[in-house]
């Protein structure tokens, strides 16, 4: 009698084939001939890889977007989550760009010890922005067939655009220098506060 375990093993063998298709079956099938390390994409988003993947939109109509992308992942869900997670960072370290602008245009003193507050104001801004709703734009994944000395394995690439409204980025920044303000109350620490003080007047300018 075949097991619960052998059984559920040859159901996800055939939700796999199924999946592949004529087409992908086929593309499998022709590495049987070709060198180890050939890859062959079997299954895909519709249409071919957008253009995002390598170079995001630009700022248009309210909206700011991102673009993380990870290759290699035997489980789709876990090249998502880390695609995810990229695009983030580059979120992030557009908002880290912003505090070292607004620092540089700054003439106060203690820029020095200003810095300690970078990664602060970035982590807060982010959060802001995680909490306002930020959605997933558009997804793309490619499941590929590798040949290798063993046979035939699998992985999949996965990109993930997201967007952010203009309004909410530039919120979640002055949410952000506004809890860095009352920090730099607590510690007494007046350049910080003047600085501040001056970057939230700048970019309320700058959306103004």
């Amino acid at each position: 009698m075949t097991r619960l375990g052998d059984f559920a093993k040859l159901l996800a063998l055939g939700a796999t084939f199924g999946a592949l298709g004529c087409g992908g079956a086929a593309k499998v099938a022709e590495l049987e001939e070709s060198p180890v390390g050939t890859e062959v994409i079997v299954e895909r988003s519709a249409g071919e890889r957008p253009d995002w993947i390598t170079e995001p939109p630009e700022d248009d109509d309210g909206m700011k977007f991102f673009s993380g992308g990870e290759e290699g992942y035997v489980d789709y869900a876990m090249g998502l989550r880390m695609a995810k997670a990229e695009a983030w960072q580059e979120l992030g370290e557009s908002v880290l760009g912003i505090w070292s602008s607004l620092l540089q245009a700054s003439e106060v003193g203690g820029k020095e010890r200003l810095q300690q507050y970078a990664r602060n104001f970035q982590e807060l801004a982010v959060k802001e922005i995680s909490l306002s709703g930020t959605e997933v734009e558009e997804r793309y994944y490619e499941k590929v067939a590798v040949k290798t000395t063993y046979g035939v394995e699998y992985h999949y690439n996965a990109f993930v655009l997201v967007k952010v409204p203009e309004d909410e980025y530039h919120t979640a920044q002055l949410r952000a220098l506004e809890q860095l303000r009352n920090r730099a109350k607590r510690e007494n620490n007046t350049d910080a506060e003047e600085f501040i003080d001056e970057a939230i007047q700048r970019l309320n300018e700058i959306e103004g």
